[in-house]
């Protein structure tokens, strides 16, 4: 479907496009008569709140807008789907700590194609700012070509969704949505930008640029007192580090916490790596155990939603103290013994100062329950190792990981897409560094593993990023291969071909052997490192265990963005 089209039907009564030099000669009289335009207020307001990077597809209204950008230093990025477009913005706000990247949509379908990468933003409660073209509002119900009212496909998958339908509004309009993205729980804000408010001008010396409202979140120092109390007696304090305290790097006050407690803790899949995943106290693969045994859990961040089983691993005796950043978090599920809402930086600090007044030395330990836990612990890693180790001639989900696990670089960023090997990775590869580690996030959404893995990179250009990919979940993102190698964006992509959705597994399942057609299932063999190789990218074939890891370091030597297919085993399951 092409989106960005311009219908030429000589009664669809639109604007007309100036040419390129009476359109120079237009704007030199505008800047002369003190006129700014609504497409240079946008990006104007845009590098003013801190934005430096602009995704999207040019289009209907927003060329000009895109220009402009890139006039004003901002970076555009070009990408090849809009729904990539948000994911990449999105990806590179969540690494940078902050709201720096936006995205422009031009109109009418090129909105709808960014629907799921809002949503994802939304479900994952990162900040993401995203501008939709509109077409002009005194032709609407006139079937006008790609008419589309955004504000009300958006208002259930954002904080905030709003309209700009006058020139003199960007820089407030602009202001306001970075604000609602950024404070509090984060989230992404959309707004309609009309052809109308992009078109016309203002008189630049009444322009009223608001400054970004920077809002300190309170601290519940009641609340945090109780816990302290709560803390100090306990026999087995356990730790629950969510996703949601990346937003105020709390990333000391964690280890020094850790250590007051002598606490073990586990994490939320993204916060792998807030704490190191070789850190003695890190317990992710004794989960269950931890939970169900623990007599005071101090969740962090951390919403008890799908991911913690919605609090039922929790023993029901337990006390709960939750920190969160959002009432709706605290509540959500499991009533705690104790909540307290505020910024989680400045909330440890304090509860840290009440423990210091409480304890006096760290915590002592209850060594026969660390016992059953790192027990518990190393069981969960050799049965997760052990398919690795019985056929020395297919290769496994688990042999991929861990022949690459100890080649990456210590500082990398590791984005896994995907179905079993995604799994494979979250209980195999192991992260040290905050911000280290995407999943899809909350929603499971395939086909994030590229756009975050560019995000990530353009964020941290000094970090290496590799991604981690079934072939199904690659497939859907494959053609931004082409916008990393464009833009010398060098990501390495590893992908895990078992020729399927997890491979021969649900098409047996669900099908059987006789089914005429593979419906889970993709053509054999695909070779999705020659398409990254026609793109220009360095491309390596892997079939062979010993193969990997020679291949995968030429990739990250190569300094380019990199795919790497390996031959996984179509009928390797996962350990249950």
């Amino acid at each position: 479907m092409t989106d960005n089209k311009t219908d030429s039907r000589d009664d669809c009564a639109l604007p007309q496009t100036t040419p390129l030099p009476d359109r120079r000669i237009l704007l030199a009289q505008k800047l002369k008569a003190g006129q700014v335009d609504g497409h240079s207020l946008v990006a104007l307001g845009l590098r003013r709140l801190g934005v430096t990077h602009v995704y999207g597809i040019s289009g209907t209204p927003v060329h000009e807008t895109l220009a402009e950008c890139a006039k004003s230093g901002l970076r555009v990025v070009g990408v090849r789907h809009q729904q990539a477009a948000a994911m990449m913005a999105a990806a590179q706000n969540y690494v940078s700590g902050r709201l720096v990247a936006a995205v422009i949509l031009s109109a009418g379908p090129a909105i709808t194609n960014a629907a799921t990468g809002i949503l994802v933003a939304f479900d994952n409660g990162w900040p993401l700012l995203v501008l939709g073209g509109r077409r002009p509002l005194h032709m609407r119900e006139m079937g006008s070509f790609q008419e589309l009212d955004g504000v009300a496909i958006f208002r259930s998958i954002t904080k905030f969704a709003g309209l700009i339908d006058a020139t003199g509004k960007i820089p407030e309009s602009l202001a306001h949505a970075c604000h609602v993205a950024s404070s509090g729980a984060p989230g992404p804000v959309y707004l309609d930008v009309t052809e109308e408010a992009l078109q016309k001008s203002a008189i630049a010396e009444q322009v009223n640029w608001p400054q970004l409202q920077v809002w300190a979140q309170p601290i519940d120092a009641v609340a945090l007192a109780q816990a302290a109390d709560i803390l100090t007696n306990a026999e087995r304090p356990a730790v629950i580090i969510g996703d949601g305290v990346r937003w105020s790097e709390p990333f000391a006050e964690l280890e020094q916490l850790i250590a007051r407690l002598n606490a073990p803790f586990i994490t939320s899949p993204m916060a792998r790596g807030f704490l190191p995943d070789d850190h003695p106290l890190c317990f992710n693969a004794a989960r269950s155990l931890l939970l169900a045994t623990a007599d005071v859990v101090l969740a962090l961040g951390a919403k008890l939603d799908w991911t913690f089983r919605y609090g039922a691993e929790i023993a029901r005796g337990a006390k709960l103290i939750r920190l969160g950043i959002a009432r709706e978090h605290i509540d959500l599920n499991v009533q705690p013994t104790v909540g307290a809402v505020g910024d989680i930086k400045r909330s440890l600090q304090h509860l840290l100062s009440k423990l210091d007044q409480r304890l006096g030395k760290p915590h002592v330990a209850n060594d026969g329950w660390r016992a059953s836990l790192a027990a518990k612990r190393e069981a969960s890693f050799d049965r997760w190792k052990a398919p690795a180790q019985c056929d020395l001639h297919l290769m496994t989900p688990q042999h991929l990981i861990l022949q690459i696990r100890d080649a990456i670089p210590r500082d990398a960023i590791c984005v896994i897409d995907g179905n079993v090997i995604m799994e494979t990775a979250q209980q195999l590869l192991p992260n040290y560094r905050p911000v280290s580690r995407f999943t899809p996030g909350a929603n499971g959404c395939m086909g994030t593993g590229v756009p975050f893995g560019i995000g990530a990179k353009v964020a941290c250009p000094e970090r290496p990023v590799v991604v981690i990919s079934g072939d199904l979940a690659f497939g859907l993102s494959v053609m931004e291969m082409e916008t990393a190698v464009r833009l010398n964006i060098p990501i390495i992509v590893i992908i895990a071909n078992n020729d399927g959705n997890a491979g021969a597994i649900f098409q047996q399942k669900f099908y059987g052997d006789a089914h005429p057609d593979r419906v889970t299932m993709f053509a054999p063999d695909i070779r999705y490192d020659q398409i990254a190789k026609v793109f220009g990218g360095h491309a390596e074939h892997v079939e062979r265990i010993e193969q990997l890891r020679p291949a995968f370091e030429r990739a990250l030597a190569s300094g380019r963005p990199a795919c790497i297919n390996v031959k996984v085993d179509q009928y390797s399951p996962l350990p249950r």
